[in-house]
């Protein structure tokens, strides 16, 4: 009986979470609950979901990792979603990475899918992934009917943005030679949306291989590039002063490479900034002392590194609003009274 009652609430917390998350997504005025019998799979119960967790990144004005969710037909197009095969479906690989990967989606500082959520997509794509089947259609399990009953439905609206991070817009976009060898190099360079001609530069697929000569290619695209991520890479204080040329960058992934604080005195440069992760690498109080001038910075990750609580404060006095993330620390042992010897 205890059981029982623990699986009920369980599953009316499941039914309230996901209605919420989804209903926060939508910006109609007319809100209702899934109808099973009549409402279709795709259309009322997963495209909201896409479109509260997945299509920021991977929608009609941006395509990271080149591929795009917020249609069916962009959905096809992608090849991340095989009908019937979970194991062959990179959405599912993706979505039920921990959160703490790096090629977890949503990534960090998105808001992440539920667990009912990502069973959902899972009962999805198992069922075949139909875009045009109704609820009713399917093999729906009794837990996941519940949760699916007690969801509430409004049509997604898309997210128009309307310019990238405040910067200057670009007469011409970026050299096309100079793009095609850095995407030559294997390096995943792309428009970060469709209504801006800035780049974002990603070394993940060959970090092994990525090193500082290769960091020389990104210079001809420097007023282009404002995301850059060359974590786990190959690179080290040799390319800083290369790094120190790339002005318009409003992220930099450095994290887990060799890096040490002569790399934070060109990074030091770039006022643009917003967002730093040094995760990982040999970086100290001193090296933060040149990021002082850096008034747009945001988000500073330094886990796992030389930093200390008292240079992040320091820091954090130089930049009103910075949040420095050192990491998880092991909370203190309270004393605790010593208990009576008996006697």
């Amino acid at each position: 009986m205890l059981l029982q009652k623990l699986i009920a609430i369980i599953t009316i917390t499941a039914v309230s979470t996901v209605g919420f998350m989804i209903q926060n997504a939508s910006a109609e005025d007319e809100k209702r609950k899934v109808n099973p019998e009549t409402d279709k799979a795709y259309e009322h119960v997963i495209a909201p979901i896409l479109a509260s967790r997945c299509t920021g990144c991977h929608g009609a004005n941006k395509a990271k990792g080149k591929f795009r969710l917020h249609t069916k037909e962009e959905i096809l197009k992608s090849e991340t979603v095989v009908g019937g095969k979970l194991e062959e479906s990179t959405l599912i690989e993706r979505i039920m990475l921990p959160d703490d990967d790096e090629d977890v989606m949503p990534p960090e500082g998105k808001d992440r899918l539920s667990a009912e959520q990502k069973k959902i997509i899972n009962w999805w794509i198992a069922e075949g992934a139909s875009f045009d089947k109704k609820i009713s259609e399917l093999n729906v399990p009794g837990d996941l009917a519940t949760i699916i009953a007690g969801l509430i439905y409004s049509k997604p609206k898309e997210v128009v943005i309307t310019k990238a991070f405040n910067l200057p817009d670009l007469p011409q976009p970026a050299d096309a030679g100079a793009v095609g060898a850095i995407d030559k190099a294997g390096v995943l360079i792309m428009q970060l949306a469709q209504d801006t001609k800035y780049l974002s530069a990603n070394a993940i697929n060959v970090a092994k291989s990525f090193n500082d000569a290769q960091v020389k290619l990104l210079i001809p695209v420097k007023t282009h590039l404002t995301w850059l991520d060359v974590s786990r890479s190959g690179i080290t204080d040799q390319s800083a002063s290369d790094v120190g040329q790339l002005s318009m960058l409003t992220k930099l992934h450095l994290e887990n490479t060799s890096i040490t604080d002569q790399m934070l005195q060109h990074v030091g440069k770039l006022s643009n900034l917003e967002y730093l992760n040094v995760y990982g690498t040999k970086v100290t109080d001193a090296g933060l002392e040149h990021l002082k001038g850096l008034k747009k910075l945001k988000k500073l990750y330094v886990w796992q590194t030389g930093v200390t609580e008292a240079g992040a404060n320091k820091l954090k006095e130089a930049i009103p609003g910075l949040d420095v993330n050192m990491g998880w620390k092991q909370p203190e042992k309270e004393d605790k009274p010593e208990e009576p010897k008996k006697g």
